[in-house]
């Protein structure tokens, strides 16, 4: 069964009940795969992230013993294998289409929705996670763009949500999508058919904005 979570950033590190939680979920730590956004292009960039990212991690006693990134220095076939062979793929935040996109035309679509393992999206990963993905101006995408994404999960997430400065175009959107507002230092951890809430989130819903997590 795959554990699938859902985070928008944490500019300082891991909060610490979130931290926690990771501790708890993610047991297997053989190989992390750290799935690009971008995989032809600013490749300095995505191993920077994948520095920063990976250090959160090891400052909470989390270590794996493979480590790598999955971008286009990889041909397909290795893509696939690297993904398919994680315990922990992480999906990374950027240009959210953009990654799509890629993630489809190196066929990690379908393994990504096949794993067995621990999932985590940030930011655009996020977004991407739902049934339904929806890219909003609100959060900085060039044009508002809603697509049918991975299908991991069935919830669709507004990332770096802020509450009083909710747009016109979230509520309007969320009359015909059911949104959850994804705070920084937010999380949403779907397992077994079940929900569980970490930080600030917010169920978007018919115009109406109501607070869920903790």
């Amino acid at each position: 069964m795959s554990t699938y979570i859902l985070a928008s950033m944490f500019p300082n590190g891991f909060p610490v009940e979130i931290a926690k939680s990771l501790q708890q979920i993610i047991t297997k730590r053989n190989a992390f795969a750290f799935v690009a956004s971008e995989f032809e292009k600013m490749q300095e960039v995505t191993d920077e992230y994948f520095a920063y990212f990976i250090n959160m991690f090891h400052e909470q006693g989390i270590h794996f013993e493979k480590e790598y990134v999955v971008d286009g220095r990889m041909t397909f076939k290795q893509a696939q294998e690297a993904v398919e062979k994680a315990d922990v793929i992480w999906l990374s935040g950027g240009n959210t289409p953009v990654e799509f996109k890629y993630l489809k035309k190196y066929g990690l679509d379908k393994v990504i929705k096949q794993h067995q393992g621990v999932i985590i999206g940030l930011s655009a990963g996020a977004i991407n996670m739902a049934e339904t993905a929806i890219c909003t101006l609100s959060c900085q995408h060039e044009k508002q763009e809603v697509y049918s994404g991975l299908g991991c999960v069935d919830i669709s997430v507004e990332p770096h949500f802020v509450r009083n400065q909710i747009t016109d175009e979230v509520i309007n959107l969320s009359k015909n999508y059911t949104m959850y507002g994804l705070c920084d230092n937010g999380m949403i951890v779907c397992k077994d058919n079940k929900k569980y809430f970490f930080g600030e989130v917010y169920k978007i819903e018919n115009g109406k904005v109501e607070r869920i997590g903790k």
